[in-house]
């Protein structure tokens, strides 16, 4: 009996011992498991710890940066274009953006419409009847009216702004100063603030049309279009300046000692050797021997120092006004433009607006002609091969040179001409004449001596 109960208790033992084991194996395998997890878990964590602070750094500090800093942009003045003589003809001036934040706009109707229920429930409670009520939308309605008038926009387009579903949003663009100025006086009288002016600036063009060709303009960003203002942007445009201040957490700016300025640079002059008084003169000449002789394919004339190769002046016509140069300068053009079907209008009206945009003397290939005469005329005075006393020239209208029977402007001919003369008619026939006496060695040999066989090398006029 003792030795069998000693069996049962050793039996017990041995059951017990096995629990515990069976229990450490299960442990061992969660925790190994667990493990597992936690490991891949830092893995992943550490790897995307990496990719954002070393991977995309760059990226992840840009929004840093916007979302603690708040920067504004500070305008570079653009620098001005002037004549020989100091004359302006291309300057920037400041003017103002006008815009509105239509919430704060719906905000402040509503505080008014409040404030006359206010008004209206303390007087009924009185037994008194409500005074210095404001009728909103009267207000409203004088708003937009005024708006509409200084700005010069549609009504309609006020009325849609107001509904706008921002804090920001800009009525007219470029208004003068005494403008804005009349703005800003007119809702501080109203003790409104949900409309604001910003400085920027505008080209101008004070000689309006003179040199248009040459000078060229700038468009609504301000940056050079055509002309000089497009060829020298870099130097004239100069580089905008940088506001950068510290935010809050709920974005507002703080105080100024968190901010940082950098100034704008303003950009470079641009000091031409065009005299403005010679570009008149030419311009008027072109405009008269334009309409005069119904040149079709527009004139173009050059005044240049032959010496130093400075351009005096240099001009295109018909030309156009470079404080609007959108407009179609030319009346027959235009005449003509309005004629046109309506499906036809567009495509005509940018071809036409290209073409008074060019400078014809630089930009269009353009057979010598009659110009081609000064060199001749060079040549023989050179070579001694005429005399403005002696010599004289027999024009009969044309010559004929072995097939060809080259004519003169003048088709009935200008009879017997001294040197000078024919120079003075631009006659064909004795310029042939005088290039023969020249003959082809020495004709070949001043042009090259006028640079005539080098490649082309266009001169700036500044």
């Amino acid at each position: 009996m003792a030795l069998r109960q000693l069996k049962d208790q050793e039996h017990e033992t041995s059951e017990k011992q096995k629990v515990p084991l069976s229990a450490t194996a299960k442990m061992r395998r969660r925790t190994g498991v667990a493990g597992a997890i936690l490991m891949a878990f830092c893995i992943a964590a550490a790897g995307k710890l990496f990719k954002v602070s070393v991977a995309d750094n760059a990226k992840y500090e840009a929004l840093a940066n916007n979302y603690h800093f708040g920067t504004m942009t500070l305008d570079a003045n653009r620098g001005a274009i002037y004549d020989a003589n100091g004359t302006a003809l291309a300057w920037s001036a400041t003017v103002y953006n006008v815009y509105i934040d239509p919430k704060l706009y719906r905000e402040e109707m509503d505080s008014i419409a409040q404030s006359n229920q206010n008004k209206k429930d303390k007087a009924s409670e009185n037994g008194e009847e409500a005074a210095n009520l404001v009728d909103v939308d009267q207000l409203h309605d004088s708003i937009v009216t005024f708006l509409s008038g200084k700005l010069e926009i549609d009504a309609q387009k006020i009325e849609d702004s107001f509904q706008k579903d921002n804090r920001y949003y800009v009525l007219q663009t470029q208004v003068e100063k005494d403008v804005a100025d009349e703005i800003t006086t007119y809702f501080d009288q109203l003790n409104l603030t949900f409309i604001g002016t910003e400085a920027t600036t505008r080209r101008y063009y004070p000689q309006n049309e003179l040199a248009a060709a040459v000078i060229g303009f700038t468009n609504g960003d301000g940056d050079g279009q055509y002309g000089l203002e497009y060829q020298y942007d870099d130097y004239l445009a100069g580089v905008d300046g940088r506001v950068i201040s510290a935010q809050a957490a709920n974005g507002e700016e703080m105080p100024y000692r968190y901010s940082t300025t950098y100034e704008a640079e303003d950009g470079a002059s641009l000091y031409l050797t065009l005299d403005s008084t010679l570009q008149y003169y030419l311009e008027k000449s072109l405009d008269e021997m334009v309409q005069k002789y119904e040149v079709k394919d527009r004139a173009t004339g050059i005044i240049m120092n032959p010496k130093t190769g400075a351009i005096y002046a240099m001009a295109t016509c018909p030309t156009f006004d470079l404080n609007n140069p959108s407009e179609i300068y030319d009346a027959t053009k235009k005449e003509e433009l309005a004629k046109l079907p309506k499906e036809e209008y567009q495509d005509a009206y940018l071809e036409a607006r290209e073409t008074q945009w060019k400078n014809k003397a630089i930009s269009e290939v353009n057979p010598p002609g009659s110009t081609f005469k000064i060199v001749t005329t060079g040549a023989a005075l050179e070579e001694k091969v005429v005399n403005l006393e002696t010599d004289s020239f027999y024009c009969s209208g044309y010559l004929q040179v072995q097939d060809a029977k080259i004519g003169c402007s003048k088709t009935s001919g200008h009879g017997a001409q001294t040197f000078t003369q024919a120079l003075t008619n631009s006659c064909n026939p004795a310029f042939m004449e005088i290039g023969l006496r020249l003959g082809i060695d020495k004709f070949s040999y001043y042009l090259q001596g006028f640079g005539l066989k080098e490649k082309n090398r266009r001169r700036s006029a500044g």
